[in-house]
């Protein structure tokens, strides 16, 4: 089998998925709401730089505050959809990513120092 065939149909599968089409209609039903969705994606921006910040910051403390200045955008029924479905699509990605690197036993190389 031709790797670039199964990279087209895991791509299929994906878009076509549950997670994925429920995803990309909440997205469009956000889009209507020019405002909420400049707000949502301040709040997304913003959670990413924390998540993947370099510097040394407690986490924990700093997601709070994060969640307390966007308490809003959690308590906006649509846009907590957005969010759920958005993490339902990321955990599809990440369990694509666990099973590849589990077969090709990349694990050990990410643990030595």
């Amino acid at each position: 089998m031709d790797l670039n065939t199964s990279i087209e149909e895991l791509k299929l599968a994906l878009q076509n998925s549950d997670a994925f089409c429920r995803y990309q209609k909440i997205r469009e039903e956000v889009h209507h709401y020019p405002e909420k969705e400049h707000r949502l994606h301040e709040f997304r921006r913003k959670n990413y730089f924390l998540q993947n910040s370099k510097d040394q910051i407690d986490l924990f403390t700093e997601a709070d505050r994060l969640e307390q200045e966007y308490a809003d955008v959690y308590k906006d029924p649509l846009l907590g959809e957005y969010l759920t479905a958005e993490v339902a699509v990321c955990r599809i990605i990440q369990q694509i990513n666990k099973e590849l690197l589990g077969c090709l036993d990349f694990e050990a190389i990410l643990y030595e120092e």
